[in-house]
């Protein structure tokens, strides 16, 4: 299935897998109101839609994301066909990512600028072309303190030393050197990153969703606990939420056979 209703972003689902594509090519898929409206609008589709089983983040052809677009970030047209149920900003946009209980992955090519990077960063998994470029500059080209999720991201990924350098000297990152440092999970090779993304795509696609939902619930939940507030908080899931792809996978540890998960 493909909706081509959107006027700045692609979106499309096949198998149980949702992409959702950046599609402003001309202006390097650089974010405006009326894309980042579109992008919370398909995320909210997707936690609405059973069949989606993951969901994948890209950009158009040449890169991922090279940021805000500052002209273009003003209110939405009176008319707009798409308006989500959160606010049009993008921490309810990151938000809509990591609260989704559904996973998620950042396929970044070519290069993931500023705010486009924190867009991947909110991505469950990100897998990466050897020779992306992975760059805030805000801080040291642009005078700008950045209030938009890098710097919540990044100590968690890269450790506090790594991150202050990455976002106050604004050097960039190829895809291999994010990959040896934590940021994504993967980089490949060109040739080799289509087939990689679709790798984990289509085994998470069969994957069992509902458990994956709750791993993530307890593990974004968690990062702001002690362990004790973590361990009461999920303590009660066990029993609190069914999920009746852990029967299937009983069964088939016992009959000594591949799970067949539906995702409930």
């Amino acid at each position: 299935m493909t909706d081509a209703t959107y006027s700045q972003i692609q979106f499309k689902v096949q198998d149980g897998v949702a992409a959702l594509i950046l599609h402003r090519p001309e202006r390097r898929n650089a974010i405006t109101t009326v894309m980042l409206a579109e992008m919370i609008h398909a995320v909210e589709r997707c936690a609405d839609d059973a069949d989606i089983r993951v969901l994948i983040v890209q950009g158009a052809h040449p890169g991922f994301c090279a940021g805000d677009d500052l002209s273009g970030m003003g209110p939405l047209p009176e008319d707009f066909a798409f308006q989500p149920a959160a606010p049009v900003t993008h921490a309810a946009l990151q938000a809509a990512l990591r609260n989704l209980p559904k996973p998620t992955i950042a396929a970044i090519h070519g290069y993931a600028f500023g705010v486009g990077l924190d867009l991947a960063m909110a991505c469950d998994f990100r897998i990466a072309m050897e020779d992306a470029v992975l760059r805030d500059q805000r801080v040291m080209e642009r005078g700008m303190h950045a209030v938009t999720g890098c710097a919540w991201f990044h100590p968690r990924a890269l450790g506090l030393t790594q991150a202050l350098e990455f976002l106050i000297m604004g050097e960039p990152l190829s895809g291999r050197e994010a990959a040896e440092l934590g940021m994504v999970n993967r980089a490949t090779t060109a040739g080799e990153f289509g087939g990689e993304v679709e790798r984990w795509a289509e085994k998470l696609a069969k994957a069992p969703t509902k458990a994956i939902g709750l791993m993530k619930r307890q593990v974004y939940t968690g990062l702001n606990m002690d362990h004790g507030e973590f361990m009461a908080f999920a303590a009660p899931l066990i029993k609190d939420v069914e999920i009746k792809d852990r029967e299937e996978g009983i069964r088939a540890f016992l009959e000594k056979r591949a799970p067949n998960f539906t995702g409930d």
